[in-house]
């Protein structure tokens, strides 16, 4: 076991013969109120055994990780501009840079340039080999709400941020792209719509309307299914035309023709929100890791941070008839390990061979002890679970430095499936 210069953990849990095959690969990086200050990071596999076989260490906070196509690692340090693909033994074969962030520097030798300003969440490579990536956009609009707490708000121009999807070629050229900002509504609100998420990341004075932190492509009907945290929901647009199929959430603060766009509950169903890491299972149905941050839309009374919980919500949709059925949930307090609440971050992956779900509730914070939805907190922590079919808990691990002199605040932003 490779415990060298992990991150402080424990683990509770391990039965490796109920556990998925390979390795769990995942981020860790600073949380809570050492955000962008404690200048570390880490991409770790663990295996079936509890096992650190990848431990690959940075000094800047690594983000997303995925499986290339060709067997290799793909991951991305999205603070310092960067995508690297590495070998099993961590050996770097390609890297890329984002040109926005490498203006007053030089980008390391034979690395391949990506033309846009920035990048952030989720990394992912298509069947084909380009990457699929989000980047963002600022737009001006007048008649814009001054907040998304008071109905009677003040109106006005307002700077707000919309996310752009990309592909692009393994040689950084940009062959497709698609923009949030004409595929729904500009103006729908929830609760975090006019945060201050994008003021450190060179849009000051911006509103965070829509914060897309998930990306999934679809390869049975060629469609690209996204979460955006600060709209409560997922969706799905075609790759070719760029149409919008459907939505997934609650249906408040919706208008025509987005609202002919909304998918209607059957059955004893509970909307996600501010949801991370939605992907389409290898049966077909959706899965993502239901943060719940306040549980309601604007401008409905929101759940305190305290009584609320997070959790990983399976979804069945049909297209055909437009509905969408919940048949399978963890988190949410009816069980053992369950009745956690992570305000930030987070993932479920669904196990091919097992069957399994891997999540992470990835920003577990806490003020004095409490729970809390601001994720500078002065504590975050992440725990990371396999669970069987029927929510047998079969790896339980906690990324805990709460015992560190200085205590040192740590997350994790999700977790994917590698084969060795």
């Amino acid at each position: 076991m490779n415990n060298n210069n992990l991150p402080p953990f424990r683990i509770q849990t391990c039965i490796p013969e109920r556990r998925e095959p390979g390795l769990m690969v995942f981020n860790v990086r600073p949380g809570g109120n050492d955000r962008g200050r404690n200048k570390v990071g880490w991409i770790i596999g663990v295996n079936a055994e509890g096992e650190f076989p990848l431990n690959l260490q940075f000094d800047t906070a690594a983000q997303d990780s995925c499986a290339h196509p060709n067997g290799n690692l793909i991951f991305s340090l999205t603070a310092a501009g960067q995508i690297k693909e590495v070998s099993h033994s961590g050996q770097v074969i390609r890297e890329w840079h984002i040109a926005g962030k490498w203006l007053d520097k030089k980008p390391p030798a034979n690395s391949i340039a990506i033309d846009v300003p920035l990048t952030h969440h989720r990394v992912n490579v298509l069947p084909n080999g380009n990457f699929l990536l989000l980047s963002a956009e600022m737009r001006t609009f007048s008649n814009w709400p001054a907040n998304d707490t008071d109905p009677h708000a003040s109106r006005g121009s307002a700077e707000v941020i919309g996310d752009i999807v990309l592909e692009v070629t393994p040689t950084g050229d940009i062959i497709d792209k698609w923009h949030l900002f004409d595929l729904i509504d500009p103006y729908r609100l929830c609760y975090g719509s006019c945060s201050d998420y994008w003021h450190k990341l060179g849009f000051p004075n911006s509103n965070d309307w829509c914060h897309t932190n998930a990306i999934f492509y679809d390869k049975r009907d060629d469609t690209i299914m996204l979460s955006l945290r600060t709209q409560d929901c997922i969706l799905k647009f075609t790759r070719s035309t760029g149409d919008l199929k459907w939505i997934l959430g609650d249906p408040g603060n919706w208008q025509s023709p987005w609202s002919e766009k909304l998918l209607k509950p059957v059955g004893n169903l509970e909307w996600q929100y501010h949801q991370h890491d939605c992907s389409v299972t290898p049966s077909g149905t959706v899965l993502c890791f239901d943060n719940g941050n306040h549980r309601a839309l604007p401008f409905s009374q929101k759940l305190p941070a305290e009584k609320n919980y997070s959790r990983v919500v399976e979804y069945v949709v049909d297209e055909k008839a437009m509905t969408v059925k919940q048949i399978w949930s963890f988190g949410d307090g009816n069980g053992e390990g369950e009745g956690l609440y992570g305000c930030y971050q987070g993932g479920a992956y669904r196990l091919p061979k097992t069957g399994n779900t891997f999540m992470n509730f990835g920003g577990v914070c806490t003020i004095d002890g409490v729970p809390t939805n601001d994720n500078r907190g002065d504590m975050c922590q992440a725990r990371l679970l396999e669970v069987t079919p029927d929510k047998e808990i079969v790896f339980d691990m906690w990324i805990d430095g709460s015992n560190e002199e200085p205590p040192l605040p740590l997350s994790s932003f999700r977790a994917e499936h590698f084969l060795l």
